[in-house]
């Protein structure tokens, strides 16, 4: 088989290569140069650029949530005590100080350094117990802490409804031809919101607190490489129904659990955002036992409607 071929005269090919070698001269400039490197080195440059802005969102330690309730307080019976003004008994007082030394133990078994800022419900008894904790850690460590109000962190709230005994609740309702009997167990139905101005369900309640928590964890510096551990004092029900919309409890332990009063979980939230138990226990409610005043189911332990 021939291949045709066409030749090409050797002073044709001088001329080539000699303006060839003028291009390259002209173009090894300090500023063509700089240029052309930038061009070619264009698609590394934005490759590394994105490595490194990945590198910066990882965070150097870990964020770990406590989630305490308050102390003990003297709640009037049957009541939906959400937005009492009311403030801690001796007893309740007596749980908090010892509440201390549990976040120390948590602290020091997991590597965690207790963070000085502390986040409270408003409320009263929710307030009181963050300060005596707070007291309690300052007398054992030396470090001072700093307690933060937040509205995010208050109890589920019934509006119009709020602070008065359930029966009274279900029986004014149950009036208004609007609305009619309460569904048995309302207290407890993660998506029940009272038909009145201002009411809230607890689902609704537990996201604005699981909110509230990823959001202040998210302030601590990323490129702080302590482990550190923030306290957040609030209410059993906005607390486990965080941990509900966060997926750490499903729908059946949200409605079947409950936490002591001044009791701790902690919950580590990775750097995705998910949430992980990590230590400390749910309280298994008891609902067999019936107020005889009241449907309203009984936290044995406490004594108190669940709510």
């Amino acid at each position: 088989m021939r291949h045709s071929s066409h030749a090409v005269p050797v002073a044709t090919c001088y001329h080539l290569a000699s303006a060839a070698h003028t291009l390259f001269a002209l173009c090894d400039t300090p500023t063509l140069r700089g240029s052309w490197s930038l061009s070619l080195s264009m698609t590394n440059s934005n490759s590394m650029h994105d490595a490194a802005h990945k590198t910066e969102t990882v965070r150097a330690g870990r964020r770990v949530a406590a989630l305490m309730r308050h102390g003990h307080f003297p709640r009037p019976e049957n009541t939906a005590s959400a937005h009492l003004a009311l403030s801690l008994s001796d007893e309740g007082r007596e749980q908090s100080e010892a509440a201390a030394d549990v976040l120390l133990g948590f602290a020091s078994a997991n590597g965690l350094v207790i963070d000085p800022y502390v986040e409270s419900s408003p409320l009263l008894r929710a307030h009181e117990t963050a300060t005596v904790v707070v007291d309690a850690l300052k007398r054992r460590t030396g470090t001072a802490f700093d307690i933060t109000n937040r509205d995010e962190l208050i109890e589920r709230g019934l509006g119009s409804c709020a602070n008065l005994r359930f029966d009274e609740i279900e029986s004014l309702l149950a009036r208004d031809p609007r609305i009619g009997p309460l569904p048995a167990g309302w207290q407890r139905i993660p998506d029940f919101q009272l038909p009145v101005p201002g009411a809230e369900s607890l689902r609704m309640a537990g996201e604005r607190t699981a909110a509230r928590i990823d959001e202040s964890l998210a302030s601590i510096d990323l490129n702080e490489p302590t482990s550190r551990l923030r306290l957040f004092v609030a209410h059993a029900g906005c607390l486990r129904h965080a941990a509900f919309v966060r997926g750490v409890l499903s729908l059946e332990n949200a409605v079947n659990v409950s936490m002591e009063f001044a009791q701790i979980v902690l919950f580590e939230i990775n750097s995705d955002g998910q949430w992980v138990q990590l230590a400390g226990n749910w309280k298994k409610r008891i609902t067999a036992a019936q107020d005889p005043k009241s449907k309203a189911p009984i936290d044995r332990a406490n004594q108190e409607p669940a709510l």
